[in-house]
Parts: C-alpha cells; structure tokens; sequence
C-alpha cells in the first residue's frame, strides 16, 4: 500500500508535537514567556506612554504629554521593579514548599490541602496568587482560593472533576494591582490525590422506596434490636421517656417498652454508575449510598470506563467512583449489560441504575435494549437542581434581572424532562428517584402507576 506525502507529513507532524513538543520545547517556551515580566495592557501601555513621551513630548515639544508619558513610564517602571521584587521573594519559597501527606478532596468545594506559602511583607502594589492547571501528564485542574493565617498563604483548592492523580502542577503567578506587569512559573509536585464528587445535603436524603432496612421477621432467639413493641417492668437506669405513663396511671406499675427480639432479612444489592459530562451530582448519590450501607451487606458496584468491579469494600469502591471522572464517552454505558445479567445469575435482590440527567447518558442506556427478569432495578438520578414542570409566571422584572445577574446553572434539569427520559427504560426499571443535591429533597415514583 503506497503513502502519500501528505499522508506522511501529518504522521511527522504528530509525531514532532508528541515527542519533541510536549516534554522538551513546550516547558521551555512557556518558562519564557512567564518571565517576560509585561502584559499585553502593559506592553500597550508602554507604546502609548513611549510615543507621548518622544513623537509629540520631545519633537513636537508638547510638556502636557512629555509630562505624561514620562510621568506613566515612571509609574509602570515602579510597578515592574515591585512585581520583580515579589517574584524573588516568594520563588525559593515556592519551590520549598510541599503538600503534606495524601489528599482525599471534593469536586467544586474549596477545602484546604495543607499547602502554606509565606506572603511577602513591605513590598506595595503586588498580588501573589497560584492555581492548578493541567499540564497534559494526567493531572487536574483546580480553582485556588487563598486565606491569610499568620503570615501566610494557606491554599484551598476545588478540583473540576473526579480523579486520582499522581501529580499536581501549580501555576504561580505575581502581579500588580493594575494587571501590567506579570511574572509567572510553574511547579511540579508528585502527591497522591483522590478527588470524590461533593455529597451537599445527598447525605440526607431518604433512602430509595422499598430498600430501607427492616426488622420485620419475629424470633425469640434474636437480639432486641426491632420495633419497641414489646414492654417489661421498669429498672433503674431505664429512660423515662420510654415508661407507660398510662398504663402507670391506671395500675400503679411503671412499664417500659422494648424492642421486639427479631431478625432482619438479609438484603443483597448492587449498583452502576453511568457516566457523562454532567455527572457529579448522580456520582454523589453512589458514593451516599455505599457509605449509607444501602446496598445490604453482600453488595457489588461498578461503573463506566474502570474494567474492574467493588465486592463488600468500600475504598475499592470510592477509588472507582473517582476514576469514573475520567471515563471516555465511547464508554457511556458499554459494560452495563454484561453487568446486570452477572449480578441476576449471581443472586442479587436489586440494583441501583445510577444515570446522570444527560440526555445523551439516558439515550445511551436505552439503546442497550436491557431487561430483568428477577432483579428489581430501579433508577437515581441527581442534579444541583431540580426544576417544576412549568414556571408558575414571575413578574418580567424579576426574570430580566435573574437573566443578568443569575449565572446559568448547566447542572439543572426539570421534572418533565426526567419523566420523558424514562419512559424509555419501563422495560428495566421499576421506579425514578430524583434527588436535588443543594437542599436534599428526593421525589419518588417518576415513572408514575409503575413506580
């Protein structure tokens, strides 16, 4: 088979941004741009002050604009000989300084990572701030907020997505206030990182209809561990709370109630997670209801794009749900089938269908044409926010200023919506729950009669 040139050039091409690009000619050509201590506005602002200083201060003899360019050249000059100043300062000590130990962090809260910078004294006009930016070797990305604890800089970062990351880049970046000067580097540190999806008020919401513990089957040989059903005489140290005060007022006997001697039915579930570019919330409801025990005791989780499954441990568990945040859209759903046959051949009761509110994630399980004879399955689903089916009609002065100044919450999505979506899954699952994460409230049967 014959290659043409251009064929060729492109495999070069890629070949040259891979090897050569990325670990040798890219650290190189960004170190020296962040050290180019100007901005664009200050570069701008150089030409502008140069001109008025030389075409029309010295030539044309206007003392208005020598007088102004001088006096902004002066002004810039001041600040970079600041920025510089900074950037001596806090560049050994940056390079000094390490994160503490493994990291175990939440997506889209800021949490402290135990990463302390000493903040420069005596030196006006400057501004010290970092971030973490992926960098192409597998790292992530994180929004920094900066405190002041005693003389220095405490970090808090809120990572984008779920990962877990060997190495975390920071982007240090020291400034003037007016954002003309600027002095930029970066620094490599190898740590281990385990980023989970954000619980908000998920830890409080019920438990899904039909898969709350109970303690329903008597036995006298059991331990007192049902419903207080049960009464015996008082003895000291009972609680008073539990004494049958009527019972007391018509014999004269202080009663207490017990709990009934019974035993639980020994439930086993399992879960799935789907994942999709707007998953975080659902991924909280699996990490909820692994550290709730809602699975029962012999319990098996998966998820998209890790090849291996969770048995009874629950690290094992959270170390997939993390890795979950960096599954390939190619792996929408794709082992969700093979799944729910092995769990049914393996005696599992029920499962727990996680499906993000994406249309494309709600699409890709439908088109698995999936169903259970014996295993009960039934749908979460979660998002920031959880919207009515129709607006009840706001005055048009309260919708204009919600557009301005209300940024749009992509991690939103309404009842109506979910409804439509799940008409496509009546063969495989028995019921909806949708929960909303920023306040906790769950809303059952979705799916309507079925549910």
């Amino acid at each position: 088979m014959r290659i043409g040139w251009p064929s060729l050039l492109r495999r070069a091409g890629r070949w040259m941004n891979v090897r050569i690009w990325r670990p040798f000619f890219r650290t190189w050509v960004l170190a020296i741009i962040g050290v180019f201590p100007l901005t664009r506005m200050g570069v701008a602002f150089l030409l502008v002050f140069g001109i008025a200083a030389w075409s029309y201060g010295v030539l044309v003899r206007d003392l208005v604009l020598l007088v102004t360019g001088l006096g902004g050249a002066l002004v810039l000059s001041v600040l970079l000989i600041t920025t510089i100043l900074t950037a001596l300062f806090v560049w050994p000590r940056s390079r000094r300084a390490a994160t503490p130990g493994e990291l175990d962090l939440d997506t889209g809260i800021p949490q402290p990572t135990g990463f302390r910078l000493r903040a420069p004294r005596g030196i006006p006009f400057s501004v010290v701030e970092w971030k973490w930016v992926d960098d192409g070797g597998g790292e992530t990305a994180a929004r920094v907020e900066l405190e002041r604890q005693q003389g220095e800089l405490v970090e808090l970062a809120s990572p984008a997505r779920r990962c877990i990351v060997t190495r975390i880049v920071r982007r240090f970046v020291v400034r003037d206030l007016f954002g003309l000067t600027e002095i930029a580097w970066r620094k490599r540190e190898s740590v281990m990182l385990r980023v989970m999806p954000y619980r908000g008020m998920l830890s409080q919401m019920p438990p899904p209809p039909g898969l709350a513990e109970g303690d329903d089957i008597s036995d006298p040989y059991a331990e007192p561990k049902g419903d207080r059903v049960e009464m015996r005489q008082y003895a000291p140290g009972d609680p008073l709370r539990m004494v049958l005060w009527k019972v007391y007022a018509r014999g004269g006997k202080m009663m207490v109630r017990t709990p009934e001697r019974s035993v639980a039915d020994r439930k086993r579930g399992c879960a799935y997670l789907v994942t999709s570019e707007h998953d975080d919330a659902t991924a909280a409801i699996a990490r909820v209801a692994i550290e709730r025990g809602m699975l029962g005791e012999d319990w098996c989780f998966a998820a998209d794009g890790v090849d291996r499954e969770a048995k009874e441990d629950r690290e094992a568990a959270f170390e997939i749900i993390a890795r979950s945040g960096e599954a390939k859209p190619e792996d929408q759903a794709v082992r969700l089938g093979a799944f729910l046959t092995k769990c049914e051949n393996d005696g599992y009761q029920f499962c727990l269908l996680c499906i993000p509110h994406d249309k494309t994630a709600w699409q890709a399980v439908i088109d698995q044409q999936l169903a259970t004879a014996a295993m009960r399955v039934q749908v979460l689903t979660a998002a920031s926010e959880l919207a009515a089916d129709s607006d009840p009609g706001a005055p048009w002065t309260e919708k204009v200023s919600k557009w301005m100044l209300k940024p749009v919450d992509k991690d939103r999505v309404s009842l109506g919506e979910l409804r439509r979506r799940g008409t496509g899954l009546s063969r495989l699952a028995t019921d909806i729950m949708a929960a909303e994460r920023s306040t906790g409230r769950a809303i059952n049967g979705i799916l309507g009669e079925r549910g």
